[in-house]
């Protein structure tokens, strides 16, 4: 059992952060209390500010020893619930810590702390002509910490990879208060186990992250993006396919359901042909020459297979746009559907197609409405059940959907979850996920955190 906050436990919290650091005020306790899952809602005991590594570990060390549950959080972008307090106890919000250390462009990689948000990143990268890739959909909100706590990715992950490919080292801090260093800053290393990637999507379950060194890259010279509509939505997952078999390297190949262009269109006003489903494909370079070389044999590819009409940008202005409207498909979602059930499911290429049929027929088998999006480029279906949580048999309906996609899913040979995590919402996927291999998680998580006083109830149980 975990001991409850007391005046004591205050007290030790405010000399340590100052009162202005430490707050039971109810706006706070309830502001911090659940995330962007439509279904987590777990009030702390007290919510606090650290501003530094020292801070961090002093209060992970007195926690560890009172056994005080700590609950790490910054944005609060979470899908799944990674960072609602299951059991109380303090909620450590690191939103304060939120600065670029350091930019070495000849070496290429940042170093910052672990609230610096996705896009002012990229802001302040790109006066050095870089950028970090993985670009998530809540990159205006989203912070580093929270991307490498679940290994986030997103629109240019098929090309680019997801966060876990550009963590060169971290500054972790232990349950017991420790302070460690995993990894080096070399591009590439062979000295023993990797312990940054094991922390890599780990959910705050092992430590807490103060400070992360990312490898970057250099802007692309050349973009070009190719919309293509289709009244068929299963010509569009073939030429989907077709684009990654016959070796073309696009950055992105997104694909927007009938549906999901429909909502777009009435919901945000964008001018977007919402009669039809639209994949999105963006081809980068090094020159205009080799890229459009590339957009042709892509434009080959999608009329073979019966496109209705397609578009290749010819400005930055325009090829904005078209990412505004993809970027706009969840907001586009919320606006309809207040309370949706969110999707995040990945599956071998080879199964896209049956998947996405799955699907559809899921949402009639449960007379549940679904609006479908996502990374197909890369097998990653965001499947949306347009739920109504205040109708309890409609929102049970879709969750029973959702449970059984997921399952599905991870039977096909694919994952529970792609980019958003565990959290509490797929912990129950564990099992079936992992068989046998899930003892040595746990095992791990109690050598990290033999008193579990670290994100409680959060991925995995022990």
């Amino acid at each position: 059992m975990y001991k409850k906050v007391d005046e004591a436990d205050i007290a030790f919290l405010r000399e340590l952060l100052g009162e202005r650091y430490v707050s039971r005020d109810e706006v706070d306790l309830v502001t911090n209390a659940n995330d962007a899952y439509v279904s987590g809602f777990s009030l702390p005991e007290v919510v606090v500010w650290p501003g530094s590594t020292d801070e961090v570990s002093a209060i992970l060390r007195y926690a560890t020893t009172n056994r005080i549950p700590v609950t790490v959080r910054a944005a609060g972008t979470s899908l799944v619930g990674s960072c609602v307090p299951q059991h109380g106890g303090i909620v450590m919000n690191v939103m304060r810590m939120n600065k670029v250390i350091s930019v070495n462009p000849e070496d290429m990689w940042v170093d910052v702390q672990p609230s610096i948000v996705y896009e002012d990143l990229n802001r302040h990268l790109s006066v050095y002509g870089l950028f970090f890739p993985p670009d998530p959909g809540s990159a205006v909100s989203c912070t580093i910490g929270g991307m490498v706590a679940s290994n986030a990715s997103g629109i240019m992950a098929l090309k680019y990879g997801t966060t876990r490919d550009y963590v060169l080292s971290l500054t972790v801090v232990l349950p017991s208060g420790e302070v460690m260093r995993f990894g080096c800053n070399a591009l590439k290393t062979s000295v023993g186990y990797d312990l940054v990637r094991l922390v890599v999507g780990s959910e705050g379950t092992l430590g807490v992250i103060t400070e992360a060194t990312l490898r970057v890259k250099r802007l692309p010279r050349v973009r070009r993006l190719l919309v293509a509509h289709f009244r068929d939505y299963e010509n569009a997952l073939d030429s989907i396919t077709d684009i990654r078999s016959e070796g073309l390297e696009p950055a992105a190949v997104e694909f927007l359901d009938r549906r999901t262009v429909a909502l777009i269109s009435e919901h945000l006003g964008l001018q977007v042909k919402d009669d039809a489903s639209m994949i999105v494909i963006e081809f980068h370079g090094f020159s205009d020459q080799g890229v459009q070389i590339e957009v042709r044999e892509a434009v080959k590819i999608i009329e073979k297979n019966g496109c209705d009409d397609h578009v290749v940008t010819s400005s930055e202005s325009e090829r904005m746009a078209i990412w505004r409207a993809r970027k706009g498909a969840y907001p586009a979602i919320l606006r309809e559907c207040r309370s949706p059930v969110t999707g995040d499911v990945i599956v071998p290429l080879s199964k896209l197609k049956e998947t996405i049929r799955y699907i559809y027929d899921l949402s009639e088998r449960y007379s549940v409405e679904v609006a479908v999006f996502g990374h197909l480029g890369d097998g990653n279906i965001h499947a949306n059940w347009l739920s109504d949580r205040s109708k309890k048999d409609h929102w049970e309906r879709a969750n029973s959907a959702n449970k059984e996609l997921v399952k599905y899913a991870i039977t096909v040979g694919g994952a529970a979850s792609a980019e958003h995590g565990v959290g509490v919402e797929k912990k129950e996927f564990m099992e079936l996920q992992h068989g046998p291999a899930l003892s040595y998680m746990r095992a791990l998580k109690r050598l990290f955190d033999p008193a579990n006083i670290l994100n409680p109830g959060i991925m995995i149980d022990v």
